[in-house]
């Protein structure tokens, strides 16, 4: 990694770019420059949430981003849902990236959505959801995601909680497309959390294992699912040694 790095943060489902707020101050003090795009329809204001939102708009809306500013060699770091994103980002722009930081998130392959790759609970629970609270598609954010991403009652709980967003079902149905599999041509690092009582830990696991397997720089912190919030200064350490 060059000395100065554009670090280009994309958040998670049901989260906002704010959730990168204690990062963020950490990594220009570093000297770094950092980018937090904001994704159509996860910026807090829930009539902007429609169902024609998806996958594909998100990973447009960090094109646009990386493109406005020109960015080469940057680093892509992908929260949870985001892993998808930045796949899907580099597929069409390889040439602005030269690392994918994966955090806790998905790992898919061509033609792979979200949704397949969750565990089929979890799929069949946010169908529930979308049909009985949300039209068929809207994922209404709540404590129901903080108790799954190991929140406890304190002030990392409380700051995801004031940054959270509805979501939309479509963006984990939409499948990615990557026949060209760029991301493999990159150096790629894994952020695994790994608190023993953390309920969604078994939905990251395998991506965590699968990385680590195929000899990716593999990092473990001892968190709930937002690293980023819980150690923000151990996290930022660890992007910035990546």
């Amino acid at each position: 990694m060059s000395q100065t790095t554009a670090f280009v943060l994309v958040h998670g489902a049901w989260q906002t770019a704010a959730t990168w707020d204690l990062v963020v101050p950490l990594l220009r003090r570093g000297g770094h420059q950092v980018f937090t795009p904001s994704l159509t329809g996860l910026e807090g204001d829930p009539r902007e949430l429609t169902d024609q939102v998806t996958l594909e708009t998100h990973i447009q809306d960090v094109l646009r981003l990386m493109e406005s500013e020109q960015l080469q060699n940057a680093t892509l770091v992908g929260h949870s849902y985001a892993g998808m994103v930045i796949t899907g980002v580099v597929e069409r722009a390889p040439k602005r990236v030269a690392n994918l930081v994966y955090v806790d998130a998905f790992i898919p392959r061509n033609g792979q959505s979200a949704m397949q790759l969750l565990p089929e609970t979890i799929q069949a629970m946010f169908r529930e959801q979308a049909k009985m609270n949300g039209d068929g598609w809207r994922l209404p954010a709540g404590d129901r995601q903080l108790d799954l991403w190991g929140l406890k009652d304190g002030p990392a709980r409380q700051f995801v909680k004031a940054r959270l967003s509805d979501f939309s079902i479509n963006c984990f149905e939409q499948p990615v497309r990557l026949p060209a599999h760029a991301a493999a041509g990159l150096a790629r690092s894994y952020v695994a959390c790994v608190a023993d009582e953390y309920p969604a830990r078994v939905v990251f696991n395998p991506f965590a294992a699968e990385a680590k397997q195929d000899g990716w720089r593999h990092h473990e912190l001892p968190t709930g699912h937002d690293c980023h919030v819980e150690m923000p200064e151990a996290f930022s350490g660890l992007l910035m040694s990546t």
